[in-house]
């Protein structure tokens, strides 16, 4: 999709969201020891991570599906690297869901594709007592994001997103801007803001357990949608986890699609 989308619907939205996930995808594959793949009909990224959400697939025609999941399964297992696959964004056949754990992925969750029209006023986001949102712009703050996002996972699960994340190009002023919210001095929540595709895309809206129920992912999606305005985006884009849904429709998102995730990893030992 090229320039800024400045109307949206349902399909238009579903498409914007579509393309905002291969962007990413094609940005995690300049990533060092990253490689992109395309072959008729299909097109994803493996970057060697042990963590399927940074490879899988981001763009696949329906005609020859089963066969483009055969042969995306097959390079991954080869390499013993685990994937994702996402149905909803894009046309697929009916039989999709059949088709994909038939050839051994797991169906891990779904979630609402949701959109906002950036132009019209929003609900203010009520103020959090104490809370500080700041850019991540160095090093410390980096950690800081990973640690919370990580919401308690040990070092040998978070350190591969510390070097990950490390190694993209991000920080104020550039398509990749992540936040941290800090509540007394500690990190507690945060969000990133990815714009490419011509919109907005909001992700990783995920607060420390000890910190929930305090307002703060209300308002650090209230200050990522800030910065989207301020980035000349109209539309915001995001997937929603089920205690994210009600968030985001009291900040005016609706519904476009439903995105279904898959996942493949290696067997166990």
């Amino acid at each position: 999709m090229g320039g800024i989308v400045r109307d949206a619907d349902p399909s238009t939205a579903t498409a914007a969201l579509a393309a905002s996930k291969a962007a990413f995808a094609e940005l995690l594959g300049s990533l060092p020891g990253a490689s992109a793949h395309e072959r008729p009909g299909v097109r994803w990224v493996d970057t060697g991570l042990p963590d399927s959400v940074f490879n899988g697939v981001h763009d696949v025609a329906a005609e020859g599906f089963a066969d483009s999941v055969a042969l995306v399964r097959a390079h991954f297992a080869a390499r013993g690297v685990p994937f994702h696959w996402e149905t909803g964004l894009r046309p697929e056949p009916p039989d999709s869901d059949a088709i994909l754990t038939g050839h051994g992925l797991r169906h891990v969750e779904d979630e609402p594709g949701m959109w906002l029209d950036l132009t019209r006023p929003r609900p203010a986001a009520p103020a959090v007592a104490g809370l500080s949102i700041r850019p991540v712009a160095d090093d410390e703050a980096l950690r800081d994001w990973v640690w919370t996002w990580g919401c308690g996972a040990p070092d040998e699960v978070t350190e591969p997103w510390y070097r990950a994340y490390s190694a993209l190009p991000h920080g104020p002023g550039t398509a990749l801007r992540m936040f941290v919210g800090y509540l007394g001095g500690r990190p507690a929540v945060t969000a990133y803001l990815f714009l490419a595709a011509g919109v907005a895309a909001v992700h990783y809206v995920v607060t420390r357990p000890e910190h929930r129920r305090l307002g703060l992912g209300t308002a650090m999606t209230a200050t990522v949608l800030d910065e989207a305005v301020d980035a000349g985006r109209r539309v915001a884009v995001l997937t929603a986890s089920p205690s994210g849904t009600g968030i985001y429709r009291r900040l005016g998102f609706r519904e476009c699609c439903l995105v279904r995730t898959y996942e493949w990893g290696p067997p166990a030992g």
